[in-house]
Parts: C-alpha cells; structure tokens; sequence
C-alpha cells in the first residue's frame, strides 16, 4: 500500500480502536464504487488502511517500521526493492530500537514476503459490514417500509460450530497443534527462517474432524434477511443510518457485523 494509513484514514497515530473503525466505516460508505459518484480505488486504499490500523500486530509492525513496511509482503517499499529483494530498506533500523515493542516473531513476519511466499491474512473477528442503498418515494415518508437484502446467516445445520454431525475437533496435523509453521530459507545474508499462519487450520492449531456439508466448515450460509424501518417524514437525502449487527454474520459463531442503510429520495 502507498500512503501513510493513518493519513489515509484522517486520525492520529494515538486513535483508539473505536476511532479507527468509526473513521473508517465513514470513509468507506463516502467512497464505496456502488454509491453515485464512488472511487473504486480511493475504498481499496481505505479497506488496506484499515486492515493494517485494525489489527494490533500489523499496527505495530507500521508504527515500527514505517513506510518500510507494506503489508502486500514487500517490508522494502518501492519497484527498486522488489527486483532485488532489499533496495530501499535500511538496515540500520534493526539496531536502533525499531523491535521495541516487538519479538522475534515480529521479526520473522516484517521479512517473509521477501523469501518468497505469501503473508497470511489472520481470521476476521466478526463479520463483514453490509451497505445497502434504499431509494424512496416522497409518498413513503412517515412510513414503516420492509426491505429485503442478501446476507451470510449463521448455519442452522451445524449451529455455527462448522461441524459435521457427531464430528470433534482434532489438532491440526500440519502444524501438530501449534497454529504455525516455520520454513527456512537460504539468502546471501545467511538463513533465515520464517514464521507463518498455518494455511490449514489459519492459525488455530485445531481443525474440525469432519466438516459441516451444508456450510464447508464456515458457520455460516447464505440467506436472506428483512428489516423494517420507520421512514421519517422529515429524511433528508442521503441520510444514512446503521443498524448494529444487521449484517453478515461471523465465521464459526463470531460476532456479526452492521448494516449500513443509505437512503435516497426518488
């Protein structure tokens, strides 16, 4: 990602996690390429802003390291660096503080995109936001209005629990139950071993014996879902409203996200 994150977003570098996501699901509903007038790009920029600001450790991984860091897996930042693999990097950084708040395992993430591969998006802790444009009548104001939209539901064949009936969860076979995998890699610095999420249990250590054959494993379906609505008869063009956990639910039973409503007057 090009850009300063938090820049991108318009919040400090002290900005709570609650700032990041207010600021972020503004930026996003103001840009999102379904709305007239939307920027297709300007929303990638502000969706990678916000999984680098709103995940603790990649955060950190930036406030350390700055521009060096890029979360594609490029640590060194510009063409230059990704022909040969370290132009633009100044190593000196490695002895001036730069793991302070870190570990070895910071380490070992900042460099495994350079040796090949690819970094591991860790699970997402809730579901994804859901937005949606209503457009409306003047005859429909001091209305209640019903609407229908598409959405991820939790499965009901499984409970959530992504499990096939009867199944249990085992440990993971690829990373014996330890949620990582490491790989060393040979360089002209020396050896260097890299860090990664298990690509097969995404980093839990533990996977399901046997998955529910209604949702893949997921906890979750598609469905449909209605809403009803109070129409104002004062809305003003453009009004949005959110409706928490009115969107997509969760993986395996974690929390939903929110519904974002935008309404237009026809």
């Amino acid at each position: 990602m090009q850009g300063d994150p938090y820049t991108i977003l318009g919040i400090s570098r002290n900005a709570s996690q609650d700032e990041i996501k207010k600021a972020y699901r503004k930026l996003a509903h103001q840009h999102h390429p379904d709305k007239t007038g939307g920027d297709d790009a300007k929303f990638k920029e502000i969706n990678e802003a916000y999984q680098i600001l709103s995940d603790p450790k990649k955060r950190s991984s930036f406030d350390n390291f700055g521009q060096a860091y890029n979360d594609g897996g490029f640590p060194f930042g510009d063409a230059q660096g990704r022909q040969n693999g370290f132009g633009g990097f100044d190593f000196s950084d490695l002895f001036r503080g730069g793991f302070r708040s870190g570990s070895m395992e910071d380490i070992f993430d900042i460099f495994s995109g350079a040796f090949g591969g690819q970094q591991t998006r860790q699970e997402s802790t809730r579901g994804e936001d859901i937005y949606l444009e209503v457009r409306v009548n003047k005859k429909d104001l001091s209305s209640t209005k019903t609407f229908e939209y598409q959405v991820y539901k939790e499965c009901d064949e499984c409970k959530a629990t992504g499990l096939a009936k009867g199944a249990k969860i085992i440990n993971c076979s690829t990373c014996s139950g330890q949620g990582q995998v490491r790989e060393t890699s040979r360089t002209p610095f020396g050896a260097f071993t890299r860090v990664m999420v298990c690509q097969i249990c995404k980093g839990k250590g533990r996977i399901p014996e046997k998955e529910c054959s209604k949702c893949k494993g997921s906890g979750r379906t598609a469905g449909k879902k209605r809403i009803e609505l109070h129409i104002p008869k004062d809305l003003a063009d453009g009004y949005s409203v959110v409706v928490p956990q009115g969107g997509n639910a969760g993986p395996l039973g974690k929390p939903m996200g929110d519904l974002v409503i935008n309404f237009k007057l026809k």
